[in-house]
């Protein structure tokens, strides 16, 4: 385990259990007080870390679009995720294999930091390659708007289907790229989330467990073990004495499982899936019937307020924006 300066080392002093199993400390390098943090002058980082200390399971949806994000913002969730694999689909149309660029997750991220308040997940996957990599992404990504950056421990061709799922680094490379990271922060509040990729490429659940142990250790704010059986949840807390962010079928059962952050995954499944029931009947029908009914349409009211269209009339009134040239 590395010898490196302290600020590297976040090893909690007496985490306790906060109402509903979540942890109940500051994270490291945090500023004092959730209310003062969720402040709207606080930092991105400094915001998301005043939610990790709710009570409740913080809700996270995955984005692949500014749509989404901005709906999400407007039920009021609290994170959004401007995913890698929700981006794959939504930009290129194909699956999280490793093909989307850091160009493209990084201007993904700003362009959502634009048109949403709420504090983002920035998928920056493997972090770009080496440690060299991984220090410049967390800092496009800061300047991007995020305000917690995760990465992985797993690089190459993956999440392939009937063939093997990646490569998996070893934990000391992997050490090398959170030590990178956190050197590379230019606000200490911006969050570190750190994610082991083993249990889902077919590797022992204790095996994942230990290295977001060791990440943490080594400078991670947040654990993700994607594939981890829900009731085990409990114990990776434990284990590295920090929030864990994972799937649940409902907010009763993250809280259940001291849950910080339910991530939810599926909102472009069921986008793509709603368009494509209403393309097939309206292939073999000739019309869009059932799911049409089922989806249900945008209304109209809600779609000019999702495209900002009130502030947009306004400011075009302010500015005469419809004035002819010389007029």
């Amino acid at each position: 385990m590395s010898t490196d300066a302290p600020t590297r080392r976040r090893f909690l002093q007496g985490a306790g259990v906060a109402t509903g199993g979540l942890l109940g400390h500051t994270l490291a390098g945090g500023v004092a007080g959730a209310a003062a943090q969720a402040s709207s002058s606080a930092s991105p980082g400094a915001r998301f870390r005043g939610l990790l200390e709710r009570s409740d399971p913080n809700r996270c949806i995955n984005c692949g679009d500014v749509a989404t994000a901005k709906l999400a913002a407007m039920h009021g969730f609290e994170i959004v995720m401007t995913g890698g694999s929700a981006l794959s689909l939504s930009k290129y149309g194909i699956g999280d294999f490793g093909m989307i660029t850091m160009d493209d997750l990084v201007e993904f991220c700003n362009r959502t930091a634009d048109a949403i308040d709420v504090p983002i997940i920035a998928d920056a996957d493997d972090g770009g390659g080496n440690p060299l990599n991984v220090y410049r992404t967390v800092q496009r990504m800061e300047k991007a708007g995020a305000a917690c950056i995760m990465i992985e421990d797993l690089y190459g061709a993956k999440h392939l289907a009937g063939y093997d799922q990646g490569k998996i680094i070893s934990r000391e490379a992997m050490v090398d790229k959170v030590h990178a990271a956190v050197d590379a922060k230019r606000d200490p509040n911006t969050v570190l989330l750190v994610r082991s990729d083993v249990v889902a490429d077919g590797g022992p659940l204790d095996e994942a467990l230990e290295r977001v142990t060791l990440y943490a250790q080594e400078g991670g704010d947040v654990i993700f073990v994607p594939g981890i059986p829900l009731d085990q949840c409990s114990r990776a807390v434990d284990m590295a004495g920090r929030p864990i962010l994972t799937g649940a079928p409902s907010v009763q059962d993250a809280r259940a499982n001291r849950v910080s952050i339910l991530f939810v995954g599926a909102m472009g499944a069921i986008a793509v899936g709603a368009i494509d029931r209403a393309m097939a009947e309206l292939a073999r029908d000739g019309r869009i019937g059932e799911a049409g009914a089922i989806a249900g349409n945008l209304s109209n009211e809600r779609r000019l307020q999702l495209i900002d269209n009130a502030m947009t009339v306004e400011r075009a009134r302010r500015h005469n924006a419809l004035r002819e040239d010389g007029q």
